[in-house]
Parts: C-alpha cells; sequence; structure tokens
C-alpha cells in the first residue's frame, strides 16, 4: 500500500492540467502550421485525449472515449493516430499497443520507461540509445524506423514493492 501511495502522488505530478493539456494541443497545431500539415478537428481531439491521460491508451480506449453520444469510426481515429505518429506528437508503444504523446518530440534518440506495475510512461533522451540504434543499424545493414527503444519495468515508486501487487 505504501508504494501505491507513493506512486499516485507520482502520478499526480504527471497529470498535465488544463494549461499544460493547451501547451500540447498548442505547440503541435503550431508545429503544423509551421510545416504544412493539417491539423484536422478528430486529430486535435485525439491528441487531446492521448494527452489527458497518464497512462498510455489502446486505439479502442481512445475511440471509446471519444464517442459519447456518436459512434467515432475505428478507421477514423486509427488514421488520425497515424497522422500524429507520423508528425511526432504521439509515440506507438509496441509492447503495450498503446500510445502517448511524445514527451520530447524534437529528441531523435529516446528511451521511453513504463512501469508494469501502473502503465505510467516517461521519456528520457539519450545518447546511448542514438549509438546502440546506429551500431546495430550499421552491422546489420538494418534502417531503423523507429528512434524509440522501449523499457518495461518498474519506476523508482515502486521499485520494492510487493511482486503480487495488482492496481
Amino acid at each position: 500500500m505504501q508504494a501505491q501511495a507513493a506512486h499516485s502522488a507520482s502520478l499526480t505530478a504527471a497529470t498535465r492540467t488544463g494549461d499544460e493539456l493547451s501547451s500540447v494541443v498548442t505547440a503541435a497545431v503550431e508545429s503544423c502550421r509551421r510545416r504544412g500539415l493539417n491539423m484536422t478537428p478528430i486529430r486535435r481531439r485525439v491528441l487531446e485525449v492521448v494527452a489527458a491521460s497518464p497512462t498510455p491508451l489502446a486505439a479502442y480506449a481512445i475511440i471509446h472515449r471519444l464517442s459519447g453520444a456518436k459512434l467515432l469510426g475505428s478507421p477514423t481515429v486509427h488514421r488520425a493516430l497515424d497522422f500524429l505518429v507520423g508528425a511526432g506528437f504521439v509515440r506507438h508503444l509496441a509492447l503495450r499497443k498503446a500510445f502517448v504523446p511524445c514527451a520530447r518530440p524534437d529528441e531523435p534518440f529516446v528511451a521511453v520507461r513504463t512501469c508494469t506495475a501502473y502503465g505510467d510512461t516517461s521519456e528520457t533522451p539519450s545518447e546511448e540509445v542514438r549509438v546502440a540504434i546506429a551500431q546495430f543499424a550499421s552491422a546489420t545493414s538494418f534502417a531503423p524506423h523507429g528512434r524509440a527503444i522501449e523499457i518495461e519495468g518498474r519506476c523508482a515508486s515502486c521499485n520494492g514493492a510487493a511482486t503480487d501487487h495488482v492496481p
């Protein structure tokens, strides 16, 4: 229970305020304007939903949160997610089959850490990740598309918590 309380405090600090959400969306809209990309209303709403969540969201969770009284089509949300990932505003976590906002869209190489106890994520720019990817690509003649390494484990708040803990 002590780890859960510590982690809850950590999550509260990580949850974005209205101003921070507005800042994430405003930065994305401005980036689209500068780059000649079209931030449609649905793309904006999908970004808002992803950015508001303290944990990664699967595509169907995003659809559910957006639907309300009007059912939103899966292809519409998937196309919006494809755009947001391609533009660098949202990151797809393959291990979780979920999406998170890019905390550091201008960083070309990041390590994305996901707490397996609670699911929250954080990004850290990493020269080591850049070097490892470059060495791997060179040694295997492989041209990677992604520039992030996903790492699952227990965050500092959960480290040492009972292994049978289920949130």
